[in-house]
């Protein structure tokens, strides 16, 4: 029970962060970051002990030519910012990737019939309105969807239950290793890191065919050299606009 109020607790900070700095639509082709804070330190080199400097970062996308893993396998991303060039830290950085993914589209008509059942037999899932918003929360999850006459649709999505997460996506993701997530979701849209916490990353997929995101978020643990799977998201809307 403790572990699923601290989830909550960082699930909403995630939110409101996103929230808060949900931006702009990135170029098409091409490696791109956005920052996250209104300030970061610039290293000459991708590596923590190198000399840095404290520059202001625009409310644009930066292009990201190259990018590398120092020693203890966490990301840097070169860039040039108004003329000051070095390397960025993954915390803090919200980096596009790749396009949006046929995946996780292929994921959510396995999420929209779990979601159908459950609407209609709704055993041992409680029912609440907030508005014309209705939640269904079970111990395993919860999700969010406005009833109309023309069907439902789809607001929010989240798990950190194993047989919750097979259930609506078919596929237990969770608790696995971020190299094996990749093997099954291939390269996600984007990918960040909070500022405050470099061992946490979530890795945002795109829907390919509707306005939609599946967000999954990984923290990495004392001793290992990847994070794992906490939890997954699926929400209106693009990466960093979840819309509640």
């Amino acid at each position: 029970m403790a572990r699923k109020i601290f989830l909550q607790a960082i699930l909403m900070a995630l939110v409101l962060c996103s929230i808060s700095y949900a931006s702009p639509v990135p170029p098409a082709k091409g490696q791109w970051a956005y920052p996250l804070e209104s300030y970061s330190l610039l290293y000459s080199k991708a590596n923590r002990g190198a000399s840095n400097q404290e520059i202001e970062l625009p409310e644009r996308w930066i292009s990201v030519p190259s990018a590398t893993r120092d020693s203890d396998n966490y990301l840097w991303y070169s860039v040039n910012v108004d003329g000051h060039k070095g390397w960025l830290p993954q915390n803090g950085i919200r980096l596009k990737m790749g396009g949006k993914s046929k995946i996780a589209s292929n994921l959510y008509k396995t999420y929209a019939k779990a979601r159908s059942r459950i609407i209609s037999r709704p055993r041992g899932w409680s029912k609440s309105d907030d508005g014309s918003i209705t939640s269904y929360t079970s111990n395993g999850g919860e999700f969010r969807v406005i009833e109309g006459r023309r069907g439902v649709e789809d607001v929010y999505f989240q798990s950190d239950d194993p047989a919750t997460c097979k259930e609506f996506l078919g596929v237990d993701l969770i608790r696995l290793y971020q190299s094996d997530l990749r093997k099954k979701m291939g390269t996600p849209t984007m990918r960040e890191s909070p500022q405050d916490d470099i061992d946490v990353s979530i890795l945002s997929y795109e829907l390919s065919d509707r306005n939609m995101t599946l967000a999954i978020t990984l923290r990495r643990e004392d001793g290992d050299t990847e994070g794992r799977v906490e939890m997954v998201e699926l929400y209106r809307g693009r990466t960093g606009e979840p819309e509640d």
